[in-house]
C-alpha cells in the first residue's frame, strides 16, 4: 500500500515481445526504459492515451521523442501495467506493432518486471538479482560476542546475523 494515497502500487509486467523489444534496443537504451517505466509504479496514468485500434492503451515517451512504449492498465485492487511494444517513434511502427500484436492476442503470458531485469541482465552477462536485505545482529547477540566472545564491536557491526551467529558457535565450540 502506498503511505500518501492508502492504494496498491501497481505490478509491471510485460509481454514476451516486449521483453525481446527490450533485447533488440540494446544495452545502452535498455536501462533508461526501464527507468522511466518505474514512473508507472506511482503514476500508472502518465503516459498519453492512444486511439483507434489501440483505444484503451497509452503510450510513454523515453529520451528525447526517440522510444516509446506502448501499455495498457487493466484490474482494480492491483493495477496491471501490460508492456506491448517498445520500439522507435519513426513513423508510427511501434505503434502498428501494437495494434497488430493487440489482435492476435488472447491472454498474453505476463513476465514481471524484475524477472524482465533480471533476463535482460542475464542476457548481458549481468548479475542483477536482488540480494536480500542484510539482517542486522540482534543486540543481545552482539554483546555477548563482544563481551564473552572478546570480538571488537567493530568486527561484529560489519557481521550480519548468520556470521554473528556462527562466530559465537565457533566461540562457545573453543571454550569447552
Amino acid at each position: 500500500m502506498s503511505e500518501t494515497t492508502g492504494q496498491s502500487r501497481p505490478r509491471i509486467v510485460f509481454t514476451p515481445a516486449a521483453i525481446d523489444d527490450l533485447r533488440r534496443i540494446g544495452p545502452s537504451a535498455t536501462p533508461r526504459v526501464l527507468k522511466k517505466l518505474l514512473v508507472l509504479e506511482s503514476d500508472p496514468g502518465a503516459g498519453h492515451p492512444l486511439g483507434d485500434e489501440l483505444t484503451g492503451f497509452r503510450k510513454l515517451v523515453v529520451g528525447k521523442n526517440t522510444w516509446r512504449f506502448v501499455y495498457r492498465v487493466t484490474g482494480t485492487a492491483i493495477e496491471i501495467c501490460e508492456v506491448w511494444a517498445i520500439g522507435l517513434r519513426g513513423d508510427g511502427e511501434v505503434y502498428s506493432e501494437a495494434a497488430a500484436r493487440v489482435a492476435k492476442s488472447g491472454i498474453p503470458e505476463l513476465v514481471s518486471l524484475a524477472g524482465v531485469v533480471e533476463r535482460i541482465g542475464r542476457l548481458a552477462g549481468i548479475d542483477v538479482r536482488s540480494k536480500p536485505p542484510r539482517e542486522p545482529v540482534p543486540d543481545w547477540l552482539a554483546d555477548r560476542l563482544v563481551e564473552t566472545a572478546g570480538l571488537s564491536r567493530h568486527v561484529v557491526a560489519a557481521m550480519d546475523a548468520g556470521q554473528a551467529l556462527d562466530a559465537w558457535t565457533a566461540s562457545c565450540s573453543r571454550e569447552r
